[in-house]
């Protein structure tokens, strides 16, 4: 049986592209997937759910051993801020060294390997929160935000437990919205409901275009 707190072992899927984007989770594999098709990035760029973050040093360990590694020119790794972008850099950082990978000195500054890596955390390399946030942000301007917020107020106001992650809670209103309002954040974004020209992107589009 699996102690608590350790990740299982699991064969690594062998690298066929140059470069390699380790996420955390399906749905920000397929938001990212779909992110990368937008830039015609999606042929260079090969994504892998490394699952929950305790998970992380396990999945690159074996990342290392994976077949193809040895021709891989970039590593990006994505993941939340959650309550801070400090910690979560010092948690990956931490993560890339017991991997006997490189590590770079910050967020959004990739250092030279084999392979180059580097950092991204959500939503923006400074602020707290996660890709909902970021999401969030983009759809600012939507004719359905006002309800959004207006319902969310509703619950706050009528609840005792109302949503504790609002952000999380705002893009599934949101999404609930759309003509298919029952897919995932993932399946959203590759049906075309995120507004890939938000200037909320800009970031970490240019983090994608220069790994």
């Amino acid at each position: 049986m699996r102690r608590p707190g350790t990740a299982r072992a699991v064969s690594p899927e062998p690298i066929t592209r140059p470069k390699l984007l380790v996420v955390e989770g399906q749905d920000a594999r397929h938001f990212l997937g779909a992110l990368l098709g937008h830039l015609g990035l999606g042929g260079d760029i090969q994504i892998t759910d490394a699952g929950g973050i305790d998970e992380w040093t396990v999945r690159l360990q074996g990342i290392r051993g994976a077949t193809g590694f040895d021709q891989l020119q970039s590593l990006g790794l994505i993941r939340d801020a959650e309550a801070g972008s400090a910690s979560a850099v010092q948690s990956v950082c931490a993560v890339l060294r017991r991997a006997g990978l490189p590590v770079p000195a910050a967020p959004f500054q990739a250092v030279d390997g084999p392979p180059r890596v580097g950092v991204f955390i959500l939503p923006d390399c400074a602020s707290a929160g996660m890709l909902e946030t970021l999401c969030v942000q983009a759809v600012a301007a939507d004719a359905a935000m006002p309800c959004v917020d207006a319902f969310i107020g509703c619950l706050q106001d009528r609840l005792a437990d109302p949503p504790a992650n609002l952000d999380k809670a705002r893009v599934r209103a949101f999404l609930a919205s759309r003509l298919r309002s029952h897919l995932l954040l993932g399946q959203a974004a590759r049906a075309g409901y995120i507004p890939w020209d938000s200037p909320a992107f800009h970031p970490l589009k240019q983090f994608l275009r220069n790994l």
